[in-house]
């Protein structure tokens, strides 16, 4: 085999491992896990969101029972105070007070009624987030053995690759490994291409009938690619 024959199957092994690595980092399974841990992440912040409130209104009631039980003490003490009264305008005092009192626990009875209907509310939003969250957790970890499987066989193959490329080149001349090495860095990774009938492959361009023939006038060693300097193996 010539040495450009066997530049070219090198070449061949190098376009098969860099496909493997762009693969490696470009998997759709890849992309897919991402998703799914972006739709986990978004339903825990929802839910992390909806507890807080929850929380929040659950504070709201709480601190509105103490302050009406509060209230209805103070409301017993001048309850108490109006049976000893005598005077019209004191118990007209203790009466407005008394109505003031009532008002605010009327406010605080109402706040905390629409609180509690909005934890109800959330108590719903709360169930459903947490098997939806579920379901994604699940998602996950599928997606997480797809990747891990599908990874496993690009690796294989790109380590297959590697160990034929290793080879194959430990049987060609250094000198030539070593110009091959510098073009293929040159030229976007593509050193040495067949010519198939006028068409380079490296770049893909048709040559002329008479580009062809002069190709074919060089040696072996000499045939390069008038548009793109690839070496061409007829």
């Amino acid at each position: 085999m010539e040495a450009f024959e066997q530049l070219l199957e090198l070449q061949v092994l190098d376009t098969e491992i860099a496909q493997l690595e762009y693969k490696a980092g470009h998997l759709p399974e890849a992309a897919a896990l991402t998703e799914a841990r972006r739709v986990t992440a978004a339903l825990e912040v929802d839910l992390a969101r909806i507890e807080a409130e929850y929380g929040k209104l659950a504070a709201v009631i709480g601190a509105n029972e103490a302050a009406v039980a509060d209230i209805r003490r103070k409301l017993d003490r001048l309850n108490a105070q109006m049976k000893t009264v005598i005077a019209p305008r004191e118990a007209e005092a203790l009466q407005h007070e008394m109505a003031n009192f009532g008002e605010k626990i009327s406010l605080l009875e109402d706040e905390s009624l629409a609180a509690l209907e909005r934890s109800e509310e959330l108590d719903a939003t709360l169930t459903r987030l947490g098997a939806e969250i579920v379901v994604a957790t699940v998602d996950v970890d599928a997606a997480g053995r797809t990747l891990a499987e599908v990874l496993d066989r690009v690796r294989s193959a790109l380590s297959a690759a590697t160990e034929r490329r290793a080879a194959t080149a430990a049987g060609i001349d250094g000198q030539w490994v070593a110009q091959y090495e510098r073009r293929r860095t040159a030229r976007g990774g593509v050193a040495i291409a067949s010519l198939v009938r006028a068409t380079c492959g490296g770049c893909h361009i048709d040559l002329s009938t008479s580009e062809v023939e002069a190709v074919k006038r060089e040696e072996p060693t000499q045939r390069e690619c008038p548009n793109c300097a690839r070496w061409l193996v007829l």
